[in-house]
């Protein structure tokens, strides 16, 4: 059963208003009943209206009671409403203490707890200064854009680039952003090798007219980004930019390096296709490096275990609804969460996720109309936890491929699907107008976490069963050659 304080109290002011009224009615019958006079001096007349008004008199009597049980009653809906609620905050405290208290012997044995993986750390927001010289940004298209239309590149410059690095010129970065056979004649290979030339020329060319550069890669061209620093940290160093003179900055990175499907699966090698799966975008590059991800980005944020098909269906979900529906807004931008590094990580990148309040999963259930949200909005906050439990929310700049299953923390599992059974009902009811919008549940697994701590964290290897696997398969799969 579910009581609503706010649903008792909204009750019991109706039940006062009920006696309110009773109490008017009686007054006001009062008067006229209780001096009913005889129409005539006979005894029949008389013995009528002595009747009526031993009637009167009893119905004011009832009404009497009726106003006394009124009252009774409102007090005790308005102290039930009072006891459920402190009953049901003394019941949620007794049993986040009871688990807290289980959990943390765990916790503390496995060096986890605040300071792990996920715990909340500072937004970093201060302008990073280059060289002083005047700043152009490269921005480059994603597949099946080969450059941005200017109000795309004004609206991400504005968004990404200047909060950081301040006014510059945005220009559209051309590069071939093909994926045969869905666009274009180019294998994603090809894509990709023709787009570093092509990036690495205008790179060059504003380094040599004195500018410094910001490279701004989204989806095929965060790897295009990659690919280009990987060969510029190859150069003797001698021949490498000046580091001070040029910066990086990605969104929907599919060579993430915790999430992006090119590192959860690297090795692997799609014939036919020509699509290699490259690993991840260098930590230790001495590039100023920015990446954003899209939490249940399916490109980006890929399941690190794979075995849960929920996590899988959500993260494809998510290509449609996350990886093409990045943040544009300066605002929207600045609420991205940051991420936690290893332990003495002293690179230069840095990473963020935009929190997804709205499964993928749920949206086509959502789209319907009037019964989709609040149904959604029922069966969310378990189904997060689930969707959850198929990623192990290590330190972002670990290379980190896909395994088989992760050590679930059953005790937080139970309490999040709690939290969840009554979070659902109740933003449901939300939905619907039944309870008004301050009702709606503002922790997890309602709202979403970078790290709800449900799996624990043994380290993160570079080297998994999946990834020798896929490193086999791709091997042995060189050996098909290319259709294109």
């Amino acid at each position: 059963m579910i009581a609503a304080p706010e649903m008792l109290a909204t009750a019991a002011a109706d039940v006062e208003g009920i006696g309110s009224a009773i109490s008017a009615a009686g007054a006001a019958a009062a008067v006229p009943t209780a001096q009913v006079l005889a129409a005539a001096g006979d005894e029949v007349s008389a013995a009528a209206a002595a009747l009526f008004r031993a009637y009167a008199h009893d119905c004011q009597l009832v009404l009497s009671q009726a106003t006394t049980f009124h009252s009774e009653f409102t007090q005790a809906l308005a102290a039930a409403g009072a006891t459920y609620a402190h009953a049901e905050a003394a019941n949620a405290a007794a049993m986040s203490g009871a688990l807290d208290a289980l959990d943390a012997p765990v916790e503390a044995l496995l060096g986890l707890g605040n300071a792990g993986p996920g715990a909340a750390v500072g937004t970093s927001t201060s302008s990073v200064m280059l060289s002083g010289n005047p700043v152009t940004a490269l921005i480059m298209g994603g597949t099946g854009y080969p450059t941005f239309p200017a109000p795309v590149l004004a609206a991400l410059d504005s968004a990404y680039i200047q909060p950081i690095f301040g006014p510059n010129n945005p220009v559209a970065q051309y590069t071939p952003e093909q994926w045969w056979p869905f666009i274009g004649h180019l294998s994603l290979d090809q894509s990709i090798a023709q787009g570093v030339t092509a990036l690495n020329n205008g790179i060059n060319a504003e380094l040599q007219n004195g500018h410094d550069v910001v490279v701004f890669g989204y989806s095929q061209s965060a790897a295009v980004a990659t690919n280009e620093i990987r060969a510029l940290m190859a150069l003797p160093v001698g021949q490498q930019p000046d580091p001070s003179r040029l910066a990086f900055m990605m969104i929907g990175n599919i060579n993430n390096p915790n999430g992006g499907i090119l590192e959860r699966y690297t090795g692997l090698y799609v014939p036919f296709m020509d699509v290699s799966f490259d690993g991840a975008t260098p930590s230790n590059s001495p590039y100023q490096t920015y990446i954003y991800t899209g939490q249940y980005d399916g490109y980006a944020h890929n399941p690190q275990y794979p075995l849960n098909i929920l996590s899988d269906i959500n993260a494809f979900m998510g290509i449609r609804f996350v990886h093409n529906a990045y943040p544009v807004t300066a605002a929207d931008v600045a609420n991205a969460v940051p991420l936690p590094t290893s332990p003495g990580y002293t690179g230069n990148t840095h990473y963020y996720m935009f929190l997804t309040q709205d499964l993928p999963l749920l949206q086509p259930l959502r789209a319907l109309p009037f019964v989709g949200p609040p149904l959604a909005d029922l069966i969310q906050p378990d189904l997060r936890v689930l969707v959850d439990l198929g990623y192990g929310y290590g330190y972002a700049d670990v290379p980190t491929p896909a395994s088989l299953f992760g050590f679930v923390n059953p005790i937080t599992v139970i309490s999040h699907l709690a939290t969840g059974a009554v979070q659902g009902p109740q933003a449901a009811l939300v939905d619907i107008g039944a309870l008004p919008q301050s009702s709606l549940p503002d922790t997890y697994p309602y709202v979403p976490s970078a790290n709800p701590g449900m799996v624990f964290n043994f380290g993160q290897s570079s080297v998994t069963e999946l990834s020798l696997l896929s490193g086999a398969i791709g091997s042995v799969a060189r050996l098909i050659p290319p259709v294109i």
